[in-house]
């Protein structure tokens, strides 16, 4: 029996985190154990231990219901300008589910979870897989760069709150160094990357000397498929003949990174439009849809299987995320046999084809957006099904959850 430790951020929350748990739910249960250690934890498994936090913060959390605990030490970071020196180290090589593991599997490390310099000690020991899941690992700080004019290998500075990985003063010299440093002591250690467009990101960065290997994010095909769309519609109580537009976003439409300010624009574009509705997922804290104008704002929805729900009922997926790496809201869609209109960013390209699948837009450009919209619907009938097809083809052939935990158990047996 092989014994997998999975180190992460947390344990089922987040697109990282949802990558790791389903590579474990797939892996042959005859041949591997797979533990977790996590520095939240928001699943009820005997199979997830979490790091130690502030009691107080603890508490606060639990009252709340709020992660105030990651708030805090996200603040101590931008504070500092320094997300690499703090957190676990020797109370994850002292557990002894490190010590049994025959391999490790990390995840997102920032957040002031997980102190970097555990990554060359654990690599040192045995062998570590670390999928990465934005950038943070090949700058100085930053998990997105953007439109980042001086990025300078990942050696750059850049300012602000407002964005994760944000520090207030110019540490990136040493926070730069340090990685290097870490990484060059790591004897051990893989590098896994979801998409063609981050394998070259990483090719030319800090970590190119890396054994490194790419495979696709996936996602549970049975769960997301093409459903009847007028018994959802009448299920979930939303118009039969009308058109309608769904945006995904934690935070709904106040989420910057995901766009949210273009899934407005476009709404405030298509308002005289009486026949389209534009549906923003995840964008009120009422406990049912709320409607203003031409957009219905639903609570955030976890659950996979009424997510799948509102995929099937729509007729596109508008994605402007201002930066990704391998979505799984994409993934997800084009499961459901969805259309898809994002900007060309990190590799949804990959996942989308101009015209073909979907439509890419230009980064940032509303116009082109609202021209990806209309493209599609009005494509005649017998091509829009040629789309939806080609989509959920696409997606059983290459992004199912049994085709991703395969890749990850080849790479597990040729490491071990």
């Amino acid at each position: 029996m092989r014994k997998i430790l999975v180190i992460g951020g947390v344990d089922i929350i987040g697109g990282a985190a949802r990558v790791g748990w389903d590579i474990a739910a797939y892996l042959p249960k005859d041949k591997y154990s797979i533990k977790f250690i996590v520095g939240r934890k928001m699943s009820n498994s005997k199979d997830v231990y979490e790091l130690k936090r502030n009691p107080f913060l603890k508490k606060v959390d639990s009252l709340t219901g709020k992660n105030i605990s990651g708030l805090s030490r996200q603040f101590s970071s931008f504070i500092l300008a320094n997300d690499i020196d703090r957190g676990a180290s020797e109370e994850i090589l002292g557990h002894h589910w490190y010590k049994e593991a025959d391999l490790v599997h990390c995840h997102n490390l920032h957040g002031n979870f997980f102190r970097l310099d555990t990554l060359s000690k654990m690599a040192n020991e045995k062998p570590v897989v670390w999928t990465l899941h934005d950038m943070w690992a090949i700058t100085s700080h930053c998990a997105h760069c953007y439109e980042c004019k001086n990025f300078n290998n990942g050696r750059h500075f850049t300012t602000g709150f407002g964005r994760y990985g944000s520090i207030l003063w110019n540490n990136s010299e040493y926070l730069w160094n340090k990685k290097k440093s870490v990484y060059r002591k790591s004897k051990k250690l893989n590098i896994v990357v979801p998409s063609l467009w981050l394998e070259q990101k990483v090719k030319s960065s800090i970590l190119k000397r890396k054994p490194l290997t790419i495979i696709n994010n996936g996602v549970d095909i049975n769960i997301f498929k093409p459903r009847n769309k007028n018994k959802i519609r009448n299920e979930l109580k939303l118009p039969l003949k009308k058109k309608i537009i769904i945006y995904v976003g934690q935070g709904g439409a106040l989420d910057p990174r995901k766009g949210g300010q273009f899934f407005l624009q476009v709404a405030s574009r298509l308002v005289t439009e009486k026949e389209i509705d534009l549906l923003c997922i995840g964008g009120t804290i009422e406990r049912k849809p709320v409607r203003k104008g031409n957009i219905i704002y639903t609570p955030q929805i976890k659950d996979k299987e009424t997510m799948s729900k509102y995929y099937s009922l729509a007729d596109i997926l508008l994605f402007p995320s201002l930066a990704e790496n391998f979505p799984l809201v994409t993934l997800e869609a084009l499961a459901s046999g969805l259309p898809i209109v994002s900007f060309d960013v990190g590799g949804v390209k990959e996942q989308v084809k101009h015209r073909l699948n979907g439509y890419i837009a230009r980064y940032k450009n509303t116009k082109d957006l609202i021209k990806g919209v209309k493209f599609i619907l009005e494509l005649d009938k017998k091509d829009l099904e040629r789309m939806e097809n080609r989509n959920r083809h696409k997606a059983v052939k290459r992004y199912s959850l049994s085709n991703m935990a395969k890749k990850y158990l080849d790479l597990y047996e040729k490491i071990i």
